[in-house]
């Protein structure tokens, strides 16, 4: 038997051991769904393979989702659905160590402070809706293109606007979009 094969063995017997939670991780990782009946299906997962099992935590899992949230912002929603489930069920009250605008998010959604930084507070006035109103990050993060480029032609329009926002980690948009002439002609 080669050193390889041994080697392609462990990893085997490792990714059997730890299955659910790898699986479980993978859906929250790459999580792209807004579909109620999805999210379900994916906190039942949760539920069932990693805190009734006493893998984990439901603490845990919930600043999981909390620190995935700025990386794909597109699904916040989604995310702070599951967190809200697994909040209620578990009668989760303190997360620590959260992601503080992922707490804001979570607080202005559904009314609950689950981490507790010092600076917490409600008028926190940073605009968390900019992914869901008719903007052009929202263009972006959607891949609407014919909107993108109604935006890019409005008068006043300037490149190199940016929006820093703790929730969208610097988008840029003709770095994030690369070039117009790249954007029509992915659009045919």
């Amino acid at each position: 038997m080669s050193e390889q094969d041994i080697h392609q063995n462990k990893y085997s017997d490792l990714r059997s051991i730890y299955k659910y939670y790898i699986d479980a991780y993978i859906a929250l990782y790459q999580l792209k769904t807004e579909n109620e009946n999805e999210l379900n299906s994916i906190y039942k997962m949760i539920k069932t393979d990693l805190i009734d099992s006493k893998r984990r935590p439901p603490q845990n899992i919930i600043k999981d989702i909390f620190d995935i949230i700025p990386y794909n912002n597109r699904y916040t929603k989604s995310y702070l659905f599951l967190a809200k489930l697994i909040s209620d069920d578990y009668n989760v009250k303190e997360v620590y160590n959260v992601e503080f605008i992922s707490n804001v998010m979570f607080y202005k959604e559904y009314g609950i402070k689950l981490g507790k930084p010092a600076n917490f507070k409600e008028d926190n006035s940073e605009n968390l809706d900019i992914l869901t109103e008719d903007t052009i990050y929202r263009a972006i993060l959607y891949n609407y293109i014919e909107k993108f480029i109604s935006f890019t032609e409005r008068e006043g329009f300037d490149k190199n606007q940016r929006l820093k926002s703790n929730i969208t980690k610097d988008i840029h948009y003709l770095n994030y979009v690369a070039t117009m002439e790249q954007l029509i002609v992915s659009s045919f």
